[in-house]
């Protein structure tokens, strides 16, 4: 009897709604899913074949979770590095360490990406309200303050300009905030590459997202852009994949300026909301190419089966999902989250077009 090559266990840190669509992915493919979340009542505990509930800082069973899977990933930015770390003394972790380090702090990221030679929006690392108010007089007149950690849909920012400053509500500590120029954009777009072990890198095609509050609304593939617009946002996805070693996928969220030109806005080494749509719309999803990147499973040339809308459900208006469950060409995805909050994402819908 031949043993079946896939019978082999993926371990996920976070067991949010990415961690569980990567679950789900995975099972399709044969693969056990063991997470590890310090939340009990994380969405992908349903899904579990065995679910770890402890501290992200609990060494001895962050060992134990590891040395029963044979690859770890993750699903979100905010893990502490030191709990990466430790899991990497017994398994390897994919997309990475370099990339999610980067990720994390938006002055490094924006760092980063600009020494590759890409546009980004101008920044500058702040320590203080003076220096906030320098870079306002002297680089532009309007600006967001973002924390360099810990942001995510739209939180750790605030608009601000030279009348504002003094109003300021937060206490400004060094290497602790950065401070970007506000922007005129004509689209806002996000392109996922993925890149295998051997170092080959496919993308998908760039969508266009639509933020309110900072938080994504809306994600509508394809993306209404030239072709060389499209081909420079995939190029720019490729040579960041590249740059970083990626195993995995990883989303490049994109400005659209009104001569078509691009500045990348940020990265996330790990499915994507921006990526939902790939699950009703492509012959391979996002979750699906995760998987098979880590795994070292062939990744098929990507074939776009409709058009796509995807609509998130927050939680203002998560009872919106029943008037989508007997629409034609609509797929409703219910996280499973035990609470319903104002701007928490709980669903979403994809509607083919």
């Amino acid at each position: 009897m031949r043993k079946n090559k896939l019978n082999k266990t993926l371990g996920i840190i976070g067991g949010g709604q990415l961690g569980k669509m990567i679950g789900l992915a995975a099972a399709n493919l044969g693969i056990s899913c063991y997470f590890y979340d310090s939340d009990k009542n994380a969405p992908a505990q349903k899904i579990s074949q065995l679910f770890f509930n402890y501290s992200f800082d609990n060494k001895k069973k962050l060992e134990e979770f590891a040395k029963y899977c044979d690859f770890i990933t993750y699903e979100f930015e905010n893990i502490p590095l030191n709990t990466l770390h430790k899991i990497s003394k017994y398994r390897k972790i994919y997309p990475g360490i370099k990339a999610l380090q980067i990720s994390q702090d938006r002055f490094l990221e924006k760092s980063f990406i600009e020494n590759l030679g890409i546009k980004v929006t101008d920044y500058k690392k702040v320590n203080s309200l003076d220096d906030i108010s320098k870079t306002l007089k002297q680089k532009f007149k309007k600006g967001i303050i973002k924390t360099r950690r810990l942001g995510y849909d739209g939180k750790g920012q605030t608009i601000i300009d030279l009348n504002s400053v003094e109003n300021i509500k937060l206490k400004i500590k060094p290497n602790f905030y950065i401070l970007e120029k506000l922007i005129s954009f004509k689209k806002e777009i996000s392109v996922i590459a993925i890149r295998n072990k051997k170092g080959e890198i496919k993308t998908f095609e760039p969508t266009q997202n639509l933020h309110k509050k900072g938080i994504l609304r809306e994600t509508v593939f394809p993306a209404q852009i030239s072709k060389k617009c499209s081909l420079s946002a995939k190029n720019i996805a490729k040579k960041i994949a590249k740059e970083l070693n990626i195993v995995g996928i990883i989303a490049v969220e994109m400005f659209v300026l009104k001569d078509e030109s691009i500045l990348v806005n940020e990265i996330a080494p790990r499915p994507h909301n921006s990526g939902h749509w790939t699950i009703d719309a492509c012959n391979i999803s996002q979750f699906d190419a995760l998987v098979r990147s880590i795994f070292d499973i062939p990744i098929p040339q990507i074939k776009y089966l409709n058009n796509c809308k995807m609509i998130n459900l927050l939680g203002e208006n998560f009872n919106n999902y029943k008037k989508y469950l007997n629409k034609k060409n609509c797929s409703v995805y219910i996280y499973g989250k035990n609470k319903i909050k104002t701007d928490r994402k709980m669903g979403h819908v994809n509607l083919i077009l």
